[in-house]
């Protein structure tokens, strides 16, 4: 990857923790064999995490650094240059110790993976905004709530 592929939000990784990120989001999921469905690592997580859960990108920088660390010691290169098996048996250690880091990674990744046109459409979805129809919906319009509103009550009062 030259300097010209990095994205600006990409900046906030060194290079090691850039090619293990993006490793560890094609394994989350890889493109389709056919070409119709993109690799998550196609996608700009990292610029959607800044964006959504800004606090995570700590945890991020440390999990990555210590994957590494981990892959260093055991086989001699960064996460993102070893085989896949070494890859896959990596990342199960490190769910066994810090779960929760692969576990928000894998929800940032596939929230925004499934906002995207190309996997939109590789799923027979039209790529449009979620608005009926897609059309901006102009805000403080509160008719849009009379079909709600008319529906009336849908749920039992609680006795206190």
């Amino acid at each position: 990857m030259s300097s010209d592929d990095i994205i600006g939000s990409d900046a906030s990784l060194n290079a090691e923790q850039l090619r293990t990120f993006v490793t560890i989001l094609d394994m989350i999921i890889p493109a389709s064999d056919d070409g119709r469905f993109p690799s998550a690592a196609d996608m700009d997580v990292l610029s959607y995490i800044v964006k959504t859960e800004p606090e995570l990108l700590d945890t991020i920088r440390i999990e990555l650094d210590r994957l590494n660390a981990v892959s260093k010691d055991l086989h001699g290169m960064v996460f993102g240059d070893a085989e896949g098996t070494a890859r896959q048996g990596l990342l199960d250690e490190v769910r066994g110790v810090e779960p929760q880091f692969l576990r928000d990674l894998a929800l940032q990744t596939v929230t925004l993976y499934y906002q995207d046109d190309r996997v939109m459409e590789a799923i027979g979805l039209e790529a449009r905004p979620p608005f009926p129809g897609g059309y901006e919906v102009v805000a403080g319009d509160l008719s849009l709530l009379d079909p709600v509103r008319a529906r009336g009550q849908v749920y039992r009062d609680v006795e206190s």
